[in-house]
């Protein structure tokens, strides 16, 4: 079966799946349509982060895997500017623990489809493996998201997308060939965007990175000082949250911020 045509046939699945849970009563979250995005696991940038220790490569996790499926589904508008002042609190952390069950059931309408278009497949990860040691998922469904053109990285490791900094990015992984094989790239043209995005992480220690007055006052936990965000000082508050899963979307005061 031609690509494009299984392409969008995982895009309707994901849709009537998307359509069906926001349709659920006890659903309080309202999102916005999913956006979606094709990428090969043998990309040069997945090679770049695995060897500087920021993510896990799609090839260790699923060794036959070789298009990565990304979708992205943003919250609402609302919902990012209900963070901002931290007094609704309650509704963004029902926003990132609905919108997991949300990538559950997506994933899901996903394997079937490609089921039955005769390929395998693999989840990239369960969400909530946090490595506690290096402070970060062991892997980023958002380098996938960065990678695929769905948005760019903002404080903390935030997605910015045109729709804002709230919502949920999920991958796939499956031996179909949905992408072209990824031209070649020069190591130092590797490394300076490895360093472009550490420093829009806004992560201590990464190149020219300043934070503003403002974005170190949002910071409940004390994890801001001007030359960066301190990654375990983040994770500790964090914690007081979800200690199991203490990622900065727990808090995610500071995504708003340029």
């Amino acid at each position: 079966m031609n690509s494009d045509i299984i392409k969008r046939r995982i895009e309707k699945s994901v849709r009537q799946a998307f359509e069906e849970y926001q349709a659920q009563e006890d659903v309080k979250t309202r999102f916005a349509d999913p956006v979606f995005g094709y990428i090969s696991t043998t990309h040069p940038m997945f090679d770049t982060f695995f060897a500087r220790g920021e993510n896990d490569h799609p090839k260790n996790i699923w060794r036959p895997g070789y298009t990565m499926i990304v979708y992205y589904i943003p919250f609402a508008e609302e919902i990012d500017r209900w963070n901002e002042d931290g007094s609704t609190r309650k509704e963004w952390l029902t926003a990132i623990e609905e919108s997991r069950w949300l990538a559950m059931k997506v994933n899901a309408a996903i394997a079937e489809l490609l089921t039955k278009v005769g390929r395998i497949y693999s989840r990239s990860s369960t969400m909530m493996d946090w490595d506690h040691k290096k402070h970060r998922y062991s892997w980023s469904n958002k380098i996938a998201g960065y990678l695929a053109g769905i948005g760019t990285f903002g404080p903390a490791g935030s997605l910015i997308s045109e729709y804002g900094y709230g919502g949920r990015v999920g991958t796939m992984m499956t031996d179909g060939v949905f992408v072209k094989k990824p031209e070649p790239v020069e190591g130092s043209i590797l490394d300076e965007e490895f360093h472009k995005v550490l420093t829009a992480c806004c992560f201590a220690g990464a190149d020219n990175v300043h934070c503003s007055e403002e974005m170190i006052a949002a910071c409940p936990g004390g994890a801001i000082a001007e030359d960066g965000i301190d990654r375990a000082r983040c994770q500790a508050y964090c914690a007081t949250i979800n200690e199991a899963d203490p990622c900065p979307e727990m808090c995610g005061r500071c995504f708003g911020f340029r």
